[in-house]
């Protein structure tokens, strides 16, 4: 194990990594996509779409980093993640058509799957005893480029640049920090585990095997609980701009609006990250789910500055909860022997989150408005929160209780 020096660089380099791509992928390009669209000639289906291949390339390739973590270590994951963010952000700034948005985003999407929070949080959670503040704090400063994304493009903008060139210094910062993030990272002994780490049995209470996670019921309501989180989160960046401006907000208005939602998510995370090693994560995950339905609800109707501040703290809260809180109920529940694998599952079963942006779009073509899919998504998060209300821990293979998955829930002391 590695000095403690080298596990803080750790955590702020990989920090600043995830800073780079909330800034620069999910909470920006639903700013810059009005302007995308108008040059391009683009319906909103159109750019919803590109959005989706960006959560889809982000989902169905996180199997590919764990592979990756495990065979080459953690250094070489996050050299080709740099590599493809760099060719995603340079092909964007490029882009003459559809065709090549849609590349782009779907690069994005690889890119974000290499150097994001597969790696980051095997990384973290190998090398930190106090798991739920680490990921705190890597949540927290990353979910900082939240609220630097959408200004740094505002001020571009205002100053008179080119959206193109607003990724072409996405693409250069991508350069220097995926490259500090290679550096550091290959001194890790965590990097890249031996065969015979891998293999070697665990005790019981280390955590369980993958085939028998994914017999639990428990399982499936965690993912599916992660992936309505992630489903809004989606949704409200594509569109949220746009949104606003519909009804009738000013472009600095609407600019301000999510900055500030994405400042309350960094402060959510970190009180998630404290909360978290005294609270239970099944308690915290519900709070995102209740908050996450409100503030899509509200964004819906958008009707008055009450309403939006609402939003922006019920958005914000429950997003910056729920990055902290899902994972931590996964490794509760499951335990760290298949952390990396189970997460990576979770992640690519949340692909289907991606679906939130297309239906948007074509809402949007249809009714002329994008509150009908944040009233959805309202009810599907109500949905799982009641079912995460119902679970209670599930117990070792071979005893019966945990077939059922639901009944009397665990106090909600943590």
């Amino acid at each position: 194990m590695s000095s403690k020096p080298i596990n803080y660089a750790v955590l702020l380099i990989l920090s600043l990594l995830y800073f780079l791509l909330t800034a620069g992928t999910f909470n920006s390009l639903g700013m810059v996509l009005p302007a995308m669209v108008k040059d391009f000639g683009m319906s909103w289906a159109q750019a919803g779409f590109g959005f989706t291949l960006l959560g889809v390339a982000c989902g169905l390739l996180s199997l590919a980093p764990a592979y990756t973590v495990r065979k080459l270590g953690v250094a070489r994951t996050m050299l080709a993640g740099t590599a493809v963010l760099l060719a995603g952000f340079g092909l964007l700034y490029l882009a003459t058509g559809v065709a090549a948005y849609y590349l782009g985003t779907t690069l994005l999407g690889v890119g974000f799957c290499f150097c994001g929070t597969v790696p980051a949080v095997h990384v973290l959670s190998s090398i930190f005893n106090r798991r739920s503040t680490a990921l705190g704090v890597y949540f927290t400063i990353g979910n900082l480029g939240a609220v630097f994304g959408p200004l740094l493009y505002y001020v571009s903008q205002s100053a008179g640049l080119s959206w193109r060139l607003y990724w072409l210094m996405l693409g250069l910062g991508a350069v220097v920090i995926g490259g500090l993030s290679v550096l550091i990272t290959s001194r890790l002994a965590i990097a890249r585990p031996t065969a015979e780490q891998s293999a070697e049995p665990a005790p019981a209470s280390s955590g369980w095997k993958v085939r028998d996670a994914l017999a639990t019921p428990q399982f499936w309501v965690v993912i599916f609980a992660y992936t309505a989180c992630l489903a809004i989160n989606t949704t409200t960046h594509s569109f949220a701009y746009q949104h606003l401006l519909e009804h009738g907000l000013a472009a600095d208005q609407a600019t301000q609006f999510i900055s500030l939602s994405a400042l309350v998510c960094a402060i959510g995370s970190a009180l998630a990250g404290v909360i978290g090693e005294k609270t239970s994560p099944r308690v915290l995950t519900m709070f995102s789910l209740g908050t996450l339905a409100l503030s899509a609800a509200t964004l819906a109707l958008a009707n008055g500055s009450g309403v939006l501040v609402v939003w922006l703290l019920a958005f914000g809260g429950g997003l910056g909860f729920s990055y902290v809180s899902t994972i931590m109920l996964l490794q509760e529940y499951f335990g760290r022997r298949a952390a990396l694998e189970l997460y990576s599952i979770m992640t690519a079963v949340s692909t289907s989150a991606a679906l939130g942006p297309a239906l948007g779009g074509m809402v949007r073509d249809q009714t002329g408005s994008f509150s009908g899919i944040f009233y959805a998504l309202a009810g599907v998060s109500l949905v799982l929160f009641a079912l995460v209300a119902m679970l209670r821990k599930p117990q070792p293979r071979g005893v019966t209780a945990h077939l059922a998955g639901f009944g009397a829930a665990e106090p909600l002391e943590g």
